[in-house]
């Protein structure tokens, strides 16, 4: 390649899966091929390890994940991590206890494992109206726990990340405020009905970054594709950042490159064109 691109990081939600959750076969081939050209293909997602293991199965060549919004970076092959920023237990244990007045749901993100309480895994539609689909997903993607505050505290090294949804719109400015009032923590959304919170200095863009440095690839040889707030960090950090059609206006400002939505195939559609270009 004349391009030399050998590191092509991708999101999951609105950007490699498809409205329908899924990876369509064109994509499939066109990351395969991009794969076979030298690239290196990296998930970098703000879904903890457990919610992507099903699509690791039909991505073979995937050997890297940066997770939980760049709190890990994980190899496959070597079963290890490379990288952890992770939010140290007194300080989760605090956000824990500011979320519970809100009304909402909270899953903790730990050891590639996502939990939530045995009290809510019962009743996810009763509680939040959580729809079939919904329900079904969070189920399979959360092991149910008595206590989060146990949990929290049986982690001394810390967790990685919280996912706060189903609180009542009102209340969405008002526990961001919250948040960031305790201080040493980045918050960002995937889309508007959720609230990620990480340790401070901690995104995917980070995260990509030190998996970037450990492979010994300099940012000018990455290219990163998003959609949503939480791509922000790595588009700005990738040396070809592209957004997806279905991006935000904020995303889209962010790179010359906007090439189709997800539902249209975009990753698909560009690489084929990138790599024969410049094969």
């Amino acid at each position: 390649m004349n391009l030399e691109i050998k590191l092509i990081a991708l999101d999951m939600d609105g950007t490699l899966l498809n409205s329908r959750k899924e990876i369509s076969p064109r994509t499939l081939r066109a990351l395969e091929t991009a794969s076979q050209k030298g690239a290196e293909i990296v998930i970098c997602t703000g879904r903890v390890m457990q919610g992507i293991r099903d699509y690791l199965s039909i991505l073979p060549f995937v050997r890297y994940c940066v997770t939980s919004n760049g709190a890990s970076v994980f190899d496959l092959k070597e079963n290890r991590y490379l990288h952890q920023n992770l939010i140290p237990t007194q300080k989760a244990q605090k956000v824990l206890q500011l979320y519970r007045s809100s009304g909402g749901l909270a899953e903790v993100y730990s050891r590639n494992m996502s939990y939530m309480s045995m009290e809510d895994y019962g009743d996810l539609s009763n509680r939040y109206g959580a729809s079939q689909t919904v329900r079904s997903y969070l189920l399979r993607k959360n092991e149910p726990v008595e206590s989060l505050s146990q949990l929290i505290e049986s982690r001394t090294e810390g967790v990685e990340k919280f996912n706060l949804s189903f609180f009542p719109a009102v209340t969405y400015s008002q526990i961001w405020n919250r948040l960031n009032v305790l201080g040493g923590l980045s918050l960002t959304y995937s889309d508007i009905r959720n609230i990620e919170v990480n340790v401070h200095d901690c995104n995917k863009g980070t995260g990509l970054a030190a998996l970037a440095e450990a492979l010994e690839i300099p940012a000018a040889q990455v290219m990163a594709i998003g959609d949503s707030l939480n791509d922000r960090e790595m588009l700005l950090y990738a040396g070809h950042p592209v957004a997806m059609g279905n991006a935000s206006g904020d995303i889209k400002a962010l790179t010359d490159t906007v090439i189709h939505s997800n539902d249209e195939d975009g990753i698909a559609h560009f690489l084929e064109i990138l790599f024969q270009q410049y094969s």
